[in-house]
């Protein structure tokens, strides 16, 4: 699994009351020590799927959400902090959903994330800035603000790599 680098979509899923929906997960080592931290939404791109098809599957799956309306692919980064100490790069691109509603459920999720995700919550970017939970990508507050605002990039973002 050594420098494995699995395509990923992570989701910057906006409710309308102009909050971020985070996770946190588990996100345990491989000598089985847990080391929580927030993310977005999201997973794995499966063969043959879009980063829109992806991303749908995950919202769905991980959030019970169906009405979405998605946006632009706005940023692109690469993780291996967050894989702690599995040899993994997450190559992600992250891509804007505007959802209707702030209802949660997990119902659909899988057995990883019932064992992975502690909680689900949504997120104002003042929170996020005031945080002292480690929650990534690293400055996610700073890259969020021009979002929020529907300040798109023109061409895709590159988050510096961590």
């Amino acid at each position: 699994m050594a420098g494995h680098s699995p395509s990923r979509v992570r989701v910057i899923l906006l409710s309308p009351l102009e909050r971020l929906l985070l996770i946190r997960y588990r996100n345990t080592d491989r000598s089985g020590v847990d080391n929580p931290c927030w993310t977005t939404t999201g997973g794995g791109i499966e063969p043959g799927e879009t980063i829109i098809e992806a991303a749908l599957r995950e919202i769905t799956e991980e959030t019970g959400l169906v009405d979405v309306r998605f946006g632009p692919v706005v940023w692109y980064g690469e993780d291996s902090r967050r894989s702690g100490d599995w040899g993994i790069t997450f190559k992600e691109h992250f891509i804007v959903a505007h959802s209707t509603s702030e209802s949660l459920s997990n119902v659909q999720w899988t057995r990883h994330e019932h064992n992975q995700i502690l909680e689900m919550r949504w997120w104002s970017i003042q929170e996020i800035e005031n945080s002292s939970d480690v929650i990534y990508p690293i400055d996610l507050h700073r890259f969020m603000k021009p979002i929020f605002d529907g300040d798109y990039p023109i061409k895709l973002f590159e988050i510096p790599s961590i």
